[in-house]
């Protein structure tokens, strides 16, 4: 009715209305518009759930009491301290317990009334402004007890998290190196390639026969063959393999041996060398006295000196002393003129030096060749990289020097004279912890104290002597110098090209291994 009065008012004809609302209002949806609503409507009911649930999960994690049972343990507990001395000294029932309301009224008969008249809560309906969901915490919160710990306690805990971290810290460093030089790659293919040979469960190939059975045995023979000594005596057993011949290996001499014998030479004290000089001085005049005797040779002109002059010339020096004066500086400067040319004859030239310094310095290798392998933390200093590569030409050995941001490594080759002057040179004489690693140049007579020595502990630069040894012949055959890389992987494609890789190998595993964080 209401809607015909308001059709009336708007002055629209009422069998319209009921024409219109006999049929309904057919409308043609096109399809785009047909998926659009379709997917909003698929959108809200999905929005719905998710409210459903999240707000399902919310209500789980509440720990609904009714107010019933909050008052309940509010009476046994007493924490509040608002229930009467005969209230306090309740003690709690259980509920599961018979006739549980009726054993409450009548030991407390002053609640009686109230629970007769106040309905069950668990049953009854909830005030409006009160949630039996939430749980009425105490104002009191529960007493904590002592938990003493023992003395070390937390050391220990710390000491395990460092180790732990170290640990970790050093397998992460491990696994960055493997994947740089290609370790991991190749260890990962050798689980996966099959050997090819039979294998026991710990991986261990065990043949059947054991190599130096197999002479005795032969080819093709197991030891289940083996007769029995009850049935055969040990000659007849082995009759073709064993015999009363003895055999005697050849002895091989040593390959550093040298071919003809070398014998000590004998060394003689200072008084015995002295002694041995005033022997061979008087042989040698004795020999030209004896010439001057048979006039063999011509008696020397006398030695002539200004402090000799009048006893030697005698009357000629009285006559004439200024020509005699003359005719002794004139000799003096003759004797002194001589000896200068003979020591100028003696003087080797620059040619014959260098010779010399070559024949002092180089040793036979051919037998066998020392070698030594040095790293050092940074070659950033011009001064010392000058010396280590200076000395390493004129002691004439070989080898090369790779460089690298973190490690450098030095392989030297020669004899064991080289290797010995060598090695002092790179461990005691050139001083590398005076520099921190990396520094170019460092003031002349500073030192670095010992604050500063603290601040940068474990950055200092160092010198180690990785390896040293004998090989059998050179793997170099120039002078030294230097490479620069830029990663570990093409150091040691640098070195594998020489055939000693395994020097690098051995250098980065010491830097990696033995780190100064320890």
């Amino acid at each position: 009715m209401q809607i015909q009065e308001r059709m009336k008012g708007l002055g629209l004809p009422l069998h319209q209305l009921s024409a219109k609302s006999d049929k309904f209002n057919e409308t043609v949806l096109r399809p785009d518009e047909a998926i659009a609503f379709a997917q909003l409507h698929m959108e809200k009911v999905q929005r719905l759930n998710e409210m459903k649930t999240k707000l399902a999960k919310s209500l789980s994690n509440v720990n609904v009491k009714t107010p019933s049972l909050v008052l309940e343990s509010m009476a046994s507990d007493n924490k509040w301290g608002i229930l009467s001395e005969q209230q306090s000294k309740l003690k709690p029932v259980k509920k599961e317990e018979a006739n549980y309301e009726e054993k409450n009224a009548q030991a407390t008969p002053i609640l009686k009334k109230t629970i007769e008249a106040e309905p069950d809560s668990s049953t009854g309906p909830v005030v409006d402004f009160q949630d039996p969901r939430l749980y009425l915490k105490p104002a009191l919160r529960k007493r904590r007890h002592f938990d003493f710990k023992q003395p070390g306690e937390y050391e220990k805990m710390a000491k395990m998290q460092r180790s732990k971290a170290k640990l970790e810290k050093l397998q992460s460093e491990i696994e960055k190196a493997a994947k740089q030089t290609g370790i991991s790659s190749a260890v990962k293919l050798a689980i996966v390639t099959p050997s090819g040979l039979p294998e026991t469960s710990t991986g261990e190939y065990i043949p059947e026969v054991e190599w130096w059975d197999e002479v005795v045995l032969g080819n093709g023979k197991r030891y289940e063959n083996i007769p029995s000594v009850v049935d055969i005596a040990p000659l007849d057993r082995y009759a073709d393999t064993i015999t009363d011949l003895v055999e005697h290996p050849i002895q091989l001499k040593p390959p550093d041996e040298p071919l003809q014998p070398q014998y000590l030479k004998a060394s003689l004290t200072k008084k015995e060398r002295k002694k041995l000089r005033r022997q061979n001085r008087r042989e040698a005049i004795k020999e030209k006295t004896e010439k001057i005797r048979l006039g063999l040779d011509k008696p020397p002109e006398p030695k002539l000196k200004i402090s000799n002059l009048m006893r030697v010339l005698g009357t000629d020096a009285i006559q004439d002393p200024t020509k005699m004066e003359a005719v002794v500086r004139k000799q003096m400067a003759e004797r002194e003129q001589k000896h200068i040319d003979e020591n100028r004859s003696r003087k080797l030239t620059r040619e014959e030096k260098a010779s010399k310094a070559i024949r002092k310095v180089a040793e036979d290798t051919s037998l066998a060749v020392h070698v030594a392998v040095y790293k050092v933390k940074s070659l950033a200093n011009p001064a010392k990289k000058f010396k280590v590569l200076m000395n390493a030409k004129q002691l004439q050995m070989t080898g090369t020097i790779i460089q690298l941001e973190d490690i450098n490594v030095i392989i030297v080759e020669g004899g064991p004279k080289q290797q010995k002057f060598y090695k002092n040179l790179m461990l005691n004489r050139i001083k590398w912890s005076e520099e921190i690693a990396g520094q170019r140049h460092v003031r002349k007579g500073a030192q670095l104290d010992e604050d500063s020595q603290q601040n940068n502990q474990g950055k200092l630069n160092e010198c180690t002597l990785v390896w040293e040894g004998i090989v059998q012949k050179r793997a170099f055959n120039g002078e030294p110098r230097f490479i620069q890389v830029s990663n570990h992987k093409q150091a040691r494609e640098v070195l594998d090209k020489y055939g000693v890789a395994h020097y690098w190998d051995l250098c980065y595993a010491t830097s990696v291994l033995l780190s100064d964080d320890k």
